[in-house]
């Protein structure tokens, strides 16, 4: 039996305080009867059951101590079988010899009012002094004997925030403060006794956390708090908060917000699990009765309040107090008009632009810029100057130069609509000379999104170690990665993929269905292959299988394994684990051209793996689809872009990387004979990308030059496509797959009209391939063959990738339909 609980006279209010009163209000009863709390007797209760607060039973016989962090024993117990030696199964039959941090328990003799001295003695004191010096008998007999009789209660501990029984009449504590008393006052740490009566910490007993001693307002906050990381689906262990009550109890301090002091935060010791409770708590607290009118009179606001998403904007580094409202008032009637996802991260840009421009006033006058009627144009220049050294020195990029002039312009100009240099506004008295010109923008640079795309060498080695990433970061990640690999979508729109996620169209094609969050676009429609789906459909079971219970619109493809009970809530983040799983793997080597003794060659070199990121993919996707010449709408479409010019940029780049392609095997060109012919110079080079551009589909392996079958689109041949007897024939070492091919097919020909072939003698001689053509083609393959073994290895390398980019943009046209070549899979096969 334990020791008996006080029970509250009637509910707490916190009537004197509004705040106090307010909190309170919020706190659901439901909540409150899970942790079974009462305002007189202020003990959280965690139960054995519960999902979030449960702690249930460690595993050691005789053992009744919560277990934490899904363990299957306790820390105690956990310690003892590492020293023991022996199996876990063997050390958890053994009975536990001793418990710590257990409630005080009563005398088991029937109405005795005073505690036991130990839960193993199970008696008080003077019980335990009778039964083993006088009467000498067994426990129950003891219990029995008519000389036994109830002890009267000692009364309670005078520890305020004890709530347990003292264990003599002489004493004043409880025998577990009398002994911390004792031991406090050899340190010489006790000055005064009342203070630390007032200040102790509680004896924590296990499943148990005290809030006695605490003030109400303090009481009803980490109440709150708790209440609040629960309904988020965090997890809450309530050694996390003893040293937050003992501390405040110490300070004696009258609300938790004191704790936003960073030093007073830190005096929770080094666990960034303690700090990190405290400030979500802090947070909750502030969301709580916060609406945005209140909130923008900060100087860093909690974009939930606004807009329902997370993320803040910080305005303090925008020093001159009236720029900082100016900005602040712009920010707050920009807000409701952004859309997205992450409304916020629109309107940071411009906060960071506004943050230089205040710098820039900062250093550059000498009044610091606070004074809004003294900034003249003057002021304007200084901050271009500024920004074009910022620029120059490796501090900001020119785009974001050029990004930064504009933002700023749009601001002060929204400043100026807005009323706010009017009298009595912000920046009342602002010259009309102090803006932005449009000649003050300097050029942007041209838009870099494309080319950053991965080498498909590249792609297929981190196709071949998707497993890895699944066993050193999750399972969810790894999903996500090959997704992002697979579809080209941005790393937010597969992060939030809903579980139904996979349609089909009415012609039976799956889709993937997604929200473009960027644009504000939602349920778009992307085509995709089987080998998608299969990974999308293996991700759905196993969500099915963790979450059982959850209904199927509220899951998430790839939930998060934390603080997420229900699954509704979406990995934090792909970017994280993909990084460490990157700078886990072996170098990625690819051919690279280097110079050396100032001649270019090249080296197989280690690929950057800084440029792999989860948006690279979608570069990469965007430029396979370009390589392979899928039209620029149809790419468009694919992309989800708003703008032609964006996906055309791919487009660039794929000519860049033909030109740079033709230049490597226009080297190794040959003519009918197998000869080689070299070109050198430049103009050349030139004449031979024109000659492509106007004749390269012309014959099926290899360049005709002869103007009147160029003219026809190749398809005016007068000696009917002989092209190895035809002087005006050239061809290279991209041919070399196509060269093969035909003399197969010449000599399949050869052997079916020899066989017994139903035809007249002049159709069979008219088609019988010669010997002489036979005899031609192959030593066209042999020299091409001995050419490209006398090269070097990365030679060898460099010509191959520049081969694959050639033939990828090559059409062949000889009166056929005219078809692109097939888009290179780097999708290792088995990946899913």
């Amino acid at each position: 039996m334990t020791a008996p609980l006080p029970v509250a006279a009637k509910p707490f209010l916190g009537e004197d305080d509004p705040r106090t009163r307010q909190i309170v209000e919020a706190l659901d009863p439901e909540f409150l009867r899970i942790v079974r709390w009462d305002w007189d007797l202020r003990l959280i209760f965690y139960p054995k059951d519960h999902p979030l607060l449960g702690m249930p039973d460690c595993c050691v016989n005789g053992c009744s101590r919560g277990v934490r962090f899904d363990r299957k024993m306790c820390t105690g117990c956990e310690q003892a079988w590492k020293q023991s030696g022996q199996s876990l199964e063997e050390f958890a039959q053994m009975a536990k010899p001793r418990m710590l941090g257990m409630r005080q328990e009563m005398c088991r003799v029937p109405r005795c009012g005073r505690p036991a001295k130990s839960a193993r003695t199970v008696l008080c004191d003077p019980h335990h002094r009778q039964r083993v010096d006088t009467l000498k008998l067994p426990l129950e007999d003891f219990l029995r004997h008519p000389r036994v009789t109830p002890r009267a209660s000692t009364g309670q501990c005078e520890v305020e925030v004890c709530y347990r029984l003292r264990d003599y009449e002489t004493s004043r504590y409880c025998n577990a403060h009398s002994l911390r008393l004792k031991y406090a006052r050899r340190r010489g740490e006790v000055a005064d006794e009342e203070v630390w009566r007032r200040t102790a910490p509680a004896v924590h007993a296990d499943r148990e956390l005290c809030l006695r001693g605490l003030p109400d307002r303090v009481v009803a906050e980490i109440l709150y708090g708790l209440q609040a990381r629960t309904e988020s689906g965090v997890k809450t262990w309530d050694h996390f908060l003893r040293p937050l009550c003992d501390r405040l109890r110490q300070m004696q301090a009258p609300t938790l917000e004191v704790m936003n002091d960073p030093e007073v935060l830190a005096m929770l010791g080094r666990g960034t699990s303690r700090r990190g409770v405290v400030r979500t708590m802090l947070m909750w607290l502030g969301r709580l009765g916060a609406t945005a009118e209140s909130e923008r009179r900060k100087d860093v606001w909690d974009l939930k309040i606004f807009t329902g998403q997370t993320g803040t904007l910080d305005f303090t580094r925008i020093s001159q107090p009236a720029l900082r409202e100016a900005v602040k008032h712009w920010a707050y009637d920009d807000l409701p008009r952004r859309r997205g996802k992450r409304p916020g991260g629109a309107v940071q840009p411009y906060v960071t632009a506004m943050n230089l421009l205040s710098e820039s006033l900062r250093l550059q006058r000498e009044d610091g810029g606070v004074h809004p009627a003294e900034l003249r144009r003057g002021d304007i220049v200084a901050f271009c100057n500024r920004l074009a050294f910022l620029t120059e020195t490796g501090r900001i990029s020119a785009r974001t130069r050029s990004h930064t002039v504009r933002n700023t312009a749009l601001v002060l100009t929204r400043i100026r609509t807005l009323g706010l240099t009017h009298p009595g506004g912000p920046m009342a008295g602002l010259p009309t000379d102090f803006r932005l010109q449009r000649e003050d923008t300097p050029d942007e640079p041209e838009d870099t999104e494309a080319g950053k795309d991965l080498p498909d060498a590249v792609m297929r080695q981190l196709c071949e170690h998707l497993d890895e990433l699944e066993q050193l970061i999750s399972r969810e990640v790894r999903v996500g990665t090959e997704l992002l690999m697979d579809t080209g979508r941005r790393p937010e729109e597969i992060r939030e993929l809903p579980y139904d996620c996979l349609r089909q169209d009415p012609d039976g094609s799956l889709v993937l269905v997604y929200d473009n969050y960027k644009s504000y676009r939602m349920g778009r429609r992307l085509p995709i292959g089987k080998a998608t789906a299969a990974v999308i459909t293996t991700q759905q079971q196993r969500v099915r299988d963790l979450f059982p219970d959850t209904p199927l619109g509220e899951l998430k493809l790839l939930p998060s394994m934390r603080a997420n009970p229900r699954g509704t809530k979406a990995i934090h983040s792909i970017h994280e684990g993909h990084r460490t799983w990157v700078d886990a793997l072996p170098d990625f080597l690819v051919p690279t051209t280097v110079e050396e003794n100032g001649q270019p060659v090249t080296r197989m070199l280690p690929f950057d793996k800084s440029r792999i990121f989860p948006y690279a993919y979608r570069h990469s996707y965007a430029q396979r689809h370009a390589d392979a010449g899928v039209a620029p709408d149809v790419l468009k479409e694919l992309m989800d872009h708003s703008d032609l010019k964006t996906t055309q940029n791919y487009y660039r780049v794929s000519q860049e990387r033909r030109r740079e392609a033709v230049d490597r095997v226009i080297a190794l060109q040959f003519d009918r004979n197998g000869t080689r012919i070299w070109r050198k110079a430049q103009s050349l080079l030139d004449s031979e990308h024109v000659r492509r551009a106007i004749g390269e589909v012309s014959v099926p392996y290899g360049v005709c030059q002869e103007p009147s079958n160029v003219a026809a689109g190749g398809q005016s041949c007068p000696i009917r496509f002989r092209c190895v007897g035809c002087d005006h024939f050239r061809t290279d070492v991209s041919y070399l797959p196509d060269l093969q091919a035909y003399l197969a097919d010449l000599l399949r020909s050869r052997e079916r009209l020899m066989s017994a072939f139903a035809a007249d003698d002049w159709a069979r001689s008219e088609a019988m391939p010669s010997q002489e053509e036979i005899r031609r083609v192959r030593r066209l393959i042999d020299r091409v063959k001995a050419d490209l073994r006398n090269l070097t290895p990365e030679e060898q390398a460099q010509i191959s990738e520049a081969v694959a980019v050639v033939r990828r943009s090559r059409t062949t046209m000889l009166g056929m339909p005219r078809i692109g070549p097939p888009m290179s899979d780097v999708h290792s096969v088995g990946s899913t």
